[in-house]
């Protein structure tokens, strides 16, 4: 084996191993040499004649004395910490990636030396749904793992995730500052994870926010400021394309471009047309419905499938062909090959210099700030520059905040650990992780989220500009298409909506497709859930 190949934690396992084989070689049972006299008879021959004599013959005979035990077996803790995963540094890396859980790790089994955490991630080619749901089914799921806030309603009836409920309103052993576990957290985040039975699946310890990156230097030199409203919007695009920049920088492959930016601007721009008709949507209640931190959260998964079901809202809406014309309309200024391109490549272009706009999330924040790449001045949009009535009949109501309570700390515990009999053990780490001398720690060494908790004391400051978006606009208010019906909707809907963009399908077809598949998914998740299934 080439050792010069082993980064510091494969070492460590290794040793791990190695110390391991130590110890048991150690507990193997002691060789103890007894020796024993003993009298015995034999007949001999003495002048011709057989006579019994007896004689003493000393023997030696090994003896077997176990003089340790085997060492305890240790508690494994699989643990998938998603964005916070800690990595040695690559040569290819331009900033520090995230290191600290192994900090917590360490003091946690200092405390817990019969404990082992174990991080795990994501295989190489899978989504995350896709391996999480494979693993659940089959029982192999990690202890801890991450899950998107919207797959709580769907799964939850399963029997494949720990209700937290009764835990959250224990006290937390490792601190005396709060009553209960629950109280440690800013209430809009841990009721994130609130399922429709009023149980809490989810701990929700980050929040994560996006923004229009921009870049300064260019916008000063073209001589177009951050436009306020979207026509004012499309006219800067179309100056910075003239001055032979690309304009925004923004991607629609498929599965993670259009599962993206897709997602964030359908959902954006869906919220803004639809002002106008949320009170009917919401099962007729009438009236306004109000933003909140939690996207979704006064309109969700039981109220869309009901509005699909009785028409209140649908495919062919006005206001969702307005949506679609809206984007079609902005695509104009996006990268030639949009539909194609890589991912990765959204942030280069716009790292680079050949992209004025770069809408990103909160975490590539650290990235910015340390990127050796970036030869500018940048700054964040205070938010989308508003559709007024001028583009939309249906506008002028300010864009919501693409941000919400939890990021990339968004974690649920698998029902399979009662069995196992790692349920306690999981719950302890969980809490011992949520303490503010660990979190805000964490958070800052990732550099991309605002602390969950309600002490923040600490917390990086350069993460409060989404933060801010969140609190002043509140988050969309409509369950996002990502949660809003089945997996195999919203991977339909994406996909024709990345052919719809490139120019291989009509908004008429978009549309009519879009409305039937809609309809037998609503149909489907009301069958599922009969209790939802009712009149309005």
């Amino acid at each position: 084996m080439d050792t010069k190949k082993l980064d510091r934690r494969t070492f460590l396992r290794m040793a791990g191993i190695a110390g391991a084989a130590t110890v048991a070689a150690a507990c193997k049972p002691e060789v103890v040499y007894e020796t024993v006299e003993k009298v015995v008879k034999e007949t001999v021959i003495v002048e011709g004649e057989e006579k019994v004599v007896e004689k003493v013959v000393v023997e030696t005979r090994v003896v077997e004395k176990e003089v340790a035990k085997e060492a305890a077996e240790k508690t494994v803790i699989r643990f998938q910490p998603q964005g916070y995963m800690p990595r040695e540094r690559l040569e290819t890396d331009r900033w520090e990636p995230p290191t600290y859980f192994w900090v917590i790790e360490k003091k946690y089994e200092t405390m817990h030396p019969d404990v082992d955490i174990q991080f795990i991630e994501v295989p190489s080619g899978q989504g995350q749904d896709e391996w999480m749901t494979t693993q659940l089914v089959a029982g192999t799921a990690p202890e801890v793992f991450w899950i998107q806030r919207g797959w709580i309603n769907r799964d939850y009836k399963k029997g494949w995730l720990v209700n937290l409920s009764p835990y959250l309103n224990e006290k937390n052993p490792y601190t005396d500052e709060y009553d209960t576990w629950y109280d440690m957290f800013q209430v809009p985040c841990i009721d994130a994870g609130r399922a429709p039975d009023g149980n809490i699946y989810m701990l929700t310890y980050d929040i994560v926010g996006t923004g229009q990156f921009y870049n300064k230097t260019a916008f000063a030199s073209i001589g177009v400021e951050v436009p306020e409203t979207w026509a004012e919007f499309d006219d800067v695009q179309t100056k910075i394309r003239e001055a032979g920049m690309i304009p925004f920088s923004i991607s629609m492959i498929l599965p993670g471009g259009v599962g993206l930016w897709g997602s964030w601007s359908t959902r954006e721009i869906q919220d803004v047309l639809y002002d106008h008709k949320m009170g009917i949507i919401n099962d007729n209640k009438g009236g306004t419905v109000e933003r909140t931190w939690k996207p979704g959260e006064n309109m969700s998964q039981p109220i869309m499938a009901r509005a699909i079901r009785d028409g209140r809202y649908g495919a062919k809406d006005p206001e969702f062909g307005e949506m679609l014309r809206i984007l079609k309309e902005w695509s104009i200024h996006w990268p030639d090959g949009f539909w194609a391109l890589d991912t990765g490549d959204v942030y280069r272009l716009w790292v680079t210099g050949d992209a004025a706009i770069d809408w990103e999330g909160s975490w590539q924040t650290k990235a910015v700030y340390n990127d050796p790449l970036r030869e500018f001045e940048w700054g964040v949009f205070p938010n989308l520059p508003t559709i007024t009535t001028e583009t939309s009949e249906f506008g002028g109501k300010p864009f919501p905040a693409m941000a919400g309570v939890g990021g990339a700390g968004q974690y649920t515990v698998a029902e399979a650990t009662r069995e196992r009999g790692t349920l306690e053990q999981s719950i302890d780490w969980m809490r011992f992780v949520t303490l503010p001398e660990n979190l805000v720690p964490l958070l800052n060494d990732h550099g991309g989220f605002a602390p969950g908790i309600k002490d923040t004391e600490g917390a990086d400051p350069n993460i409060k500009v989404y933060v801010d978006q969140m609190v002043e606009y509140g988050c969309e208010r409509m369950e996002p298409f990502d949660s809003m019906l089945t997996r195999e909707f919203v991977d339909q809907l994406w996909a024709d909506l990345q052919v719809f963009l490139a120019g291989e399908m009509t908004q008429e077809e978009l549309q009519d497709k879009a409305q039937m598949d809609m309809e037998a998914a609503a149909a489907e998740v009301l069958a599922e859930n009969p209790d939802w299934d009712i009149e309005v």
